[in-house]
C-alpha cells in the first residue's frame, strides 16, 4: 500500500514538473525534476524488491538452520572439539619494537600540550 502511494506520488510529482516546464514561465530546472521524479519511484520499488530478498534469505536461513546443526555435529564428530592453532612458522612473523624505537619512527608534529604564554 505504502509503495504503491509513493509510486503514485512520485509520477504526480513529475506530472507537476512537466506541466510547470510547459508554461510560459518553466526553466530547464522543471524539466530536470520532471525527469527525476520517476526515478525516485522506481527506486522505492527497487528498495521493496531488495528488502523482501533479504526477508526471504533470512527466513531460508531460520528454515535450513536445523539442517545445518547437523552439518556441525557431522563436522564436530569428525575433527573434534579442541580448537587447533596455525602453525607460527606458516605465518610471517611480527615486528617487534621497543618503546624508543617506536618512537623514533612515529615522531609528533605537535606537542601534546599549548605551551603556556605569560601575561
Amino acid at each position: 500500500m505504502f509503495l504503491t502511494l509513493a509510486v503514485i506520488a512520485t509520477f504526480g510529482l513529475a506530472w507537476w514538473q512537466w506541466t510547470r516546464f510547459q508554461s510560459g514561465s518553466g526553466t530547464f530546472q522543471n524539466l530536470g525534476y520532471a525527469l527525476q521524479w520517476p526515478l525516485f519511484g522506481a527506486f522505492f520499488v527497487y528498495a521493496y524488491r531488495k528488502y523482501l530478498h533479504y526477508e526471504n534469505e533470512l527466513i531460508d536461513a531460520q528454515n535450513d538452520e536445523e539442517r545445518l546443526q547437523q552439518l556441525f555435529e557431522a563436522d564436530e564428530k569428525r575433527y573434534g572439539k579442541e580448537i587447533t592453532e596455525i602453525d607460527e612458522e606458516f605465518l610471517p612473523p611480527r615486528p617487534h619494537l621497543d618503546v624508543e624505537t617506536f618512537n623514533n619512527l612515529n615522531k609528533q608534529h605537535r606537542s601534546q600540550y599549548p605551551k603556556e604564554t605569560e601575561n
